[in-house]
């Protein structure tokens, strides 16, 4: 029998069980803080209960954005059961979305969700909307939505902070430091465990080169955030590019030191390959850090899905290239989207495959990779990750400059 309940934003939820609505809530508790594990909870929820399709929703959506392949078992059986199992307006347009998600039609998908939450305040599609448009570095529609979510979300309603945060975020990725920063304090004062908030305030004081805003904010609260294993690691990175900024090197390096142990996703390896890159870049010896890194992203199955994953697995193999991976990575950066159908077809075409083949070439040839990262410009938000995420490419071309 169907229960008709709502989450706990008042949003209808089709279920046949109170305990899949019960799961569906923890998992987004659970998301929203960084904390525990999501997709564990809402493992039973979705193998039995055949009215309910949110979970399939969530669980699909976060498979993509994590970097899986779309062809993976899990990401089939999870759009399988999101369309079998939509019967209501809002599951059938969140199945919508993630189909469009699956299919590499990145900013179709946002947009879909932005449809649903329109009329609605829909949390979860104004959550997969604000991420997915991080996915693709499209910094202005996802000011446009998170402010539409933000101006419809009254303030004693459950999940303010969130989407104060996520508003905070959108607003610091446009330059608009003074309302970012207020808004996240904001946020964080009504939920000081709302980690978007403080990594918002992370990237606005990256952006303003405030070393000591920054160092203060994190260490302050590390007792807190580096609890927070969802997006703990981003965090010591933040923390590691203000350290590298005051020539606090070997700090930084005992950051990568520390963290290699759990950067068991592709992410997070990205995360410390930044941190290497950058330490190299202002000349520090990392010594062969580069070889347990190597060894970590061979072994996992999230290549040639997203141009900001693979642009971080050039890094790692153009210092590695010599490992038995990095040939067989290379290769399918060139080849892996050879047909233009898809979005991400065209941002890996257009965009990764021009800027990987230049990061490999910066040392022979630093004049042809400073030529084709120049000749990108304009375009490479598009392979995803924040302005401070991709200022590394910015570092790198001069970087080869100097060459």
């Amino acid at each position: 029998m169907n229960v008709e309940s709502v989450d706990v934003w008042g949003e209808p939820v089709a279920a046949d069980s109170n305990e899949s609505v019960v799961a569906w809530n923890h998992a987004w508790a659970e998301a929203a803080h960084f904390i525990g594990d999501p997709f564990a909870t809402l493992e039973a929820a979705n193998r039995d209960d055949d009215a309910f399709a949110m979970g399939s929703v969530f669980c699909g959506a976060y498979r993509i954005l994590g970097g899986a392949s779309p062809t993976t078992t899990e990401v089939l059986e999870d759009q399988r059961r999101a369309v079998a199992r939509a019967t209501t307006e809002r599951d059938v347009g969140h199945a919508e979305a993630l189909g469009l998600l699956i299919a590499g039609n990145f900013t179709q998908a946002a947009r879909r969700w932005d449809a649903v939450a329109a009329d609605t305040n829909d949390f979860a599609a104004i959550r997969f909307a604000h991420d997915v448009y991080l996915h693709v570095g499209d910094e202005a529609r996802r000011l446009r939505s998170s402010q539409k979510a933000f101006d419809g979300w009254d303030r004693d309603r459950p999940g303010w902070s969130f989407i104060a945060g996520q508003l905070s975020f959108a607003m610091e990725e446009v330059g608009l430091y003074p309302d970012a920063e207020a808004l996240a304090k904001e946020a964080l004062a009504a939920d000081p465990m709302d980690l978007w908030s403080l990594h918002s305030l992370a990237h606005l004081y990256e952006s303003l080169d405030d070393s000591d805003a920054a160092l203060g904010l994190l260490r302050d609260r590390q007792e807190v955030w580096s609890k927070q294993d969802g997006l703990a690691v981003h965090i010591w990175w933040h923390l590691s590019l203000r350290l590298i900024a005051t020539g606090q090197f070997a700090e930084a390096l005992a950051i990568h030191d520390d963290q290699l142990a759990v950067a068991t996703t592709p992410f997070r390896l990205c995360d410390l390959a930044s941190l290497l890159w950058r330490l190299e870049l202002a000349g520090v010896d990392v010594g062969d850090r580069w070889d347990g890194l190597a060894d970590r992203f061979s072994q996992r199955p999230e290549w040639h899905t997203s141009g900001f994953l693979d642009l971080h697995g050039a890094f790692i193999y153009t210092r590695r290239p010599d490992h038995a991976s990095a040939q067989r990575f290379f290769d399918g950066v060139e080849h892996s989207h050879g047909e233009e159908s898809s979005e991400n077809d065209h941002i890996f075409i257009a965009v990764v495959q021009p800027l990987v083949a230049a990061i490999r070439q910066g040392t022979p040839n630093p004049a042809e990779a400073v030529a084709s990262i120049d000749a990108l410009a304009g375009h490479l938000h598009r392979i995803g990750g924040s302005i401070a995420q991709r200022d590394v490419i910015s570092l790198t071309r001069d970087h080869f400059a100097r060459l």
